[in-house]
């Protein structure tokens, strides 16, 4: 995509999100080298899992209700949407087995939910976001951007405040 190409609001909605769950990655390394003890550790599960309940698996509701299945029609996409299907789902789970886990297991937990969340968010932005710009003209963008907005609206999808 180039600068005379403007991103559709809906995908400039989606980023924006990218970027708040970028920063909730580096909080979690930060709060894993500054205090990993037990009490912490627990502090910030629940923080992660908060975050994911209200912001993160909502936005994966809206790629995969509104955003995927659009690019599935226009785009040859398919493996790459299917991988991060993959990753939503990976990370679904990571956050599901927080609450049960010893301190250790938490920690552990808490990095791979990191990690994952950073490779996922740069393969949308890079790989997916860049297929929309090259492939899709103005009113295809548009009309995807619409869709998105459209089911974020229905979904309440918002940034809420970091920790």
């Amino acid at each position: 995509m180039t600068s005379s190409q403007p991103r559709a609001s809906g995908i400039d909605r989606l980023s924006a999100h990218h970027l708040h769950a970028l920063a909730v990655a580096v909080l979690i390394d930060r709060y894993l080298k500054v205090d990993p003890t037990p009490g912490r550790l627990a502090d910030l599960a629940g923080k992660v899992a908060g975050f994911a309940e209200k912001e993160l698996f909502p936005h994966f509701q809206v790629e995969e209700t509104a955003l995927f299945p659009a690019l599935r029609q226009v785009l040859d996409s398919d493996p790459l949407i299917d991988e991060l299907i993959a990753h939503h789902r990976n990370m679904e789970k990571l956050v599901g087995r927080l609450a049960g886990s010893s301190a250790q297991g938490r920690a552990s937990l808490l990095r791979q939910f990191g990690a994952s969340l950073r490779r996922h968010i740069r393969m949308e932005e890079v790989e997916l976001f860049r297929q929309i710009g090259a492939q899709l003209d103005e009113a295809g963008r548009e009309e995807l951007g619409r869709k998105v907005d459209e089911a974020a609206g229905a979904m309440g999808l918002t940034v809420h405040r970091l920790w």
